[in-house]
């Protein structure tokens, strides 16, 4: 009884990460369309009219930032870092699977320590000062990746150490 409820608590944090990877995607997919019309319409009004929009760069920065932190979370739900693994591949395979779920929890900690730093930090005070210099606004939706990513990083994790655990990877 307690293995099959273990087994269906893996099976759906498996099937949540899925489907929080599979919206990663999709943000990542709209920012990508978003970057590339942004830089369009400056270069056609840098060089066209004499009139680039003044924002534009900066705001194509912070699209990069936001995309590069949500493939990298993708990559975790994907387990698709690069990693150097002879010593790994030449253990049994209980333990490459104990390596490897020590590995995978190893990450898990040191997002949670990251997610609670970053909580604080961007909570803070000071951060609300910090501004977007062409933007006029708070950097605060800009940094806001950094808790996103390691809580959609930490999920990502956890769920495969409970499909793992399960006996399903």
């Amino acid at each position: 009884m307690a293995i099959a409820l273990a087994r269906g608590v893996a099976q759906t944090l498996g099937a949540l990460s899925a489907r929080l990877a599979w919206l990663e995607r999709l943000i990542c997919r709209a920012l990508i369309v978003v970057f590339t019309a942004l830089l369009a319409v400056n270069v056609t009004l840098r060089y066209g009219f004499s009139s680039p929009l003044y924002f534009a760069e900066e705001m194509a920065v912070y699209i990069l930032i936001w995309m590069a932190f949500l493939a990298i979370s993708v990559s975790l739900h994907e387990n698709t870092q690069i990693r150097l693994t002879i010593l790994v591949d030449m253990l049994d395979s209980r333990s490459r699977i104990l390596t490897l779920a020590a590995m995978d929890l190893l990450v898990a900690v040191m997002l949670a320590v990251i997610l609670v730093h970053a909580i604080g930090w961007i909570t803070s005070p000071a951060v609300d000062y910090e501004l977007a210099i062409t933007l006029g606004i708070s950097k605060v939706p800009f940094f806001a990746i950094i808790p996103i990513f390691c809580a959609t990083g930490l999920f990502h994790t956890l769920a495969r150490l409970a499909v793992r655990a399960g006996g399903e990877d």
